[in-house]
């Protein structure tokens, strides 16, 4: 199914967020110490300018929405909320490991979750999103998002960025 121009937005900072998933999954396997680092600070960078707003935009407009559809829109909903804290924790645990393979471990959970989590969006939630909300709610969602989040979405880090 064609994604609903409403929903673009989170869409497009799926994208994002599956290439920084990406780089996690392809640098850090063969990544020192001092890379794995560097990866670690350009997550944090893209965390606080990019998911976490990402995240709270979806909590606002969303989650409301989806739990008044009872089943399957409390399930929808109980998994969005577990999949957000999941990954909040992930970076709590990074901000207070003691070790770099605490860190280590913790990073590459963050990309393989980050990853699993935008896909389920992507193929279940929104696809039953664009079935279940009338075109009311979905009207009201593309106009929170539009006023809570950036036209262009935060690109994730590359490799060569500082």
């Amino acid at each position: 199914m064609q994604r609903d121009p409403r929903l673009i937005r989170l869409s497009r900072e799926h994208h994002h967020a599956l290439v920084l998933a990406l780089r996690i999954q392809r640098e850090l396997p063969a990544a020192t110490d001092a890379e794995m680092r560097a990866l670690y600070g350009d997550l944090l960078r893209f965390w606080a300018a990019g998911l976490l707003p990402h995240f709270g935009a979806e909590n606002e407009c969303l989650l409301a929405r989806i739990a008044n559809r009872a089943d399957p829109g409390l399930q929808h909903a109980g998994r969005l909320q577990r999949d957000h804290r999941e990954i909040e924790a992930l970076v709590e645990t990074m901000r207070t490991a003691t070790t770099a393979d605490e860190r280590r471990d913790a990073l590459a959970r963050f990309g393989q979750t980050l990853r699993e989590h935008v896909r389920w969006e992507e193929s279940e939630l929104f696809e039953w999103l664009q079935t279940a909300l009338d075109a009311t709610e979905l009207d009201a969602i593309g106009e929170y998002l539009e006023a809570h989040l950036p036209a262009e979405p935060i690109a994730a880090p590359m490799p060569h960025d500082p």
